[in-house]
């Protein structure tokens, strides 16, 4: 995991990836492939990488395919993440594995192209109804396939994800005012053949942005949309003009937690900040740049050391005593669990659900013990980064 994130260091690239034995670069890869991340690698392993390579440009024909195929929906909707950001993103389509088409639509026009979907041989995602997400459950199209262990497998079928909210802030605790006007700035381009409405780039960087965070704040975190987002801050760090208007764009608090996940992106992969963006990073309370210094690597860390350490970073950016026990309690005593993502009505079995609950439920039972230990490191943290705080002033 080392060898891969550092081979992708914008400031400090190393070479320790090719330095690997046989076994270390199997590893290697296996990682990257779970993480989004094989495909960045092309230059640095074109042997190792090139069969993904070849797989993904035919999967990425799909979902061109499928986004013309959806700007036919009833209801005007704007295109999500996907390759629909590459060019904001400096990220090229090819090299980007997309496993789903997300797009957002006003609450009151969702179902209606949900139905839409559903009528045109799609399916929802079993047992996610009562699951808390900003979006309805997934539609797969019907298919007989089966998951494979290969992440670029070309049959695999492309999810959709309608979304309805850009942010929850209900179910995070956390305020990020401003985001419901981002449907009204958005702007057309032309994905894949099709015209689509996508976010302007000062709300696609403020989504992707939330969207990681709030992936760090459910220990969910996938390492590609860490990567995806240095990318494009070390691609716009000197664009004056871009970040005048994303200040005056976005509210405070919603600069806040932008600036968290900008925070975490330079600290995995040495990215450049915008004077902006370094300034927001500096003003975040005093918990979440102690939690910056003490617990950065953990949310990577996760498959091989169970650990609920972003805890510390949810209950550091919230202000309430009521909202940090809401969620101290939600992220410790989890009342319910997402199926795994292959799950659709018809691909969903007891086993398949009994495996993955096993699994996660190792994962709590792991971390809880940890998640005491971490707080009292969080907690000195705190009390001396208050006192360099004080000592600076």
């Amino acid at each position: 995991m080392a060898a891969v994130l550092a081979a992708l260091h914008f400031r400090e690239p190393s070479t320790a990836l090719l330095g690997l034995d046989e076994r270390g670069r199997r590893e290697a890869m296996a990682y990257s492939d779970g993480q989004g991340l094989t495909l960045l690698l092309r230059d640095i392993l074109p042997k190792e990488t090139a069969d993904a390579a070849h797989k993904n440009r035919l999967r990425l024909q799909v979902a061109q395919e499928t986004y013309r195929r959806v700007a036919n929906l009833p209801g005007e909707f704007v295109a999500l993440k996907g390759i629909t950001q590459c060019e904001f993103f400096g990220i090229r389509p090819e090299d980007r594995a997309q496993y789903d088409i997300d797009l957002y639509f006003p609450r009151d026009t969702v179902e209606a192209a949900r139905d839409a979907l559903l009528a045109q041989n799609y399916e929802s995602i079993a047992g996610m109804d009562n699951f808390p997400t900003d979006h309805l459950p997934g539609l797969f199209p019907r298919t007989s396939w089966r998951w494979r262990d290969d992440y670029f497998d070309p049959e695999m079928p492309l999810a959709i994800e309608l979304h309805f909210q850009f942010w929850n802030p209900h179910l995070e605790r956390l305020d990020a005012p401003g985001v419901d006007e981002f449907w009204t700035r958005r702007v057309r381009r032309t994905i894949g053949g099709a015209g689509l409405a996508v976010l302007c780039a000062q709300d696609a960087v403020a989504y992707a942005a939330l969207h990681l965070l709030k992936h760090v704040l459910h220990g969910s975190t996938r390492i590609f949309h860490v990567y995806e987002l240095a990318s494009f801050l070390e691609r716009h760090a000197t664009d004056d003009e871009f970040w005048t208007v994303w200040r005056r764009l976005h509210a405070p608090p919603l600069r806040r937690l932008q600036a968290a996940a900008f925070a975490l992106a330079e600290a995995w992969f040495g990215c450049a900040l915008a004077p902006f963006a370094r300034q927001e990073v500096a003003i975040l309370p005093a918990g979440t740049r102690a939690w910056l210094a003490e617990f950065a690597a953990s949310p990577a860390v996760q498959p091989f050391r169970p650990n609920k350490d972003e805890l510390w970073l949810h209950l550091s950016l919230l202000e309430r005593w009521r909202d940090k026990l809401s969620v101290a309690r939600r992220r410790l005593l989890p009342g319910n669990l997402p199926p795994p993502s292959r799950a659709t009505e018809s691909q969903s079995r007891q086993a398949v659900y009994a495996s993955w609950f096993a699994t996660r439920l190792r994962h709590h039972v792991f971390s809880f013990a940890t998640t005491v230990t971490s707080g009292r490191r969080w907690r000195r943290r705190v009390r001396l980064q208050r006192h360099d705080d004080a000592e600076s002033r």
